[in-house]
């Protein structure tokens, strides 16, 4: 047991990013999602999935950026 690696130690920091990132863009909080990706992408373990985030991030600035995710947004059509 005194080989055993503290909990806190092995944490998975992409997975918590993107994971809450996810769910920013989903609540069309893009700002926040923009940097979560930016994070996410800074914890990455491969080149595919730091791309990954760092793609995400772009469109999620971008879509701050551009207001998306208002309230009624769409209230025209």
């Amino acid at each position: 047991m005194a080989n055993r690696i503290p909990e806190n130690r092995a944490r998975n920091h992409y997975a918590a990013f993107s994971r809450t990132a996810a769910y920013a863009e989903r609540s069309s909080d893009y700002q926040n999602a923009a940097y979560l990706w930016s994070k996410a992408a800074n914890y990455s373990r491969s080149v595919i999935t730091r791309f990954w985030a760092e793609r995400r991030s772009e469109f999620c600035h971008n879509a701050a950026e551009r207001g998306w995710g208002q309230p009624d947004e769409s209230a025209a059509i």
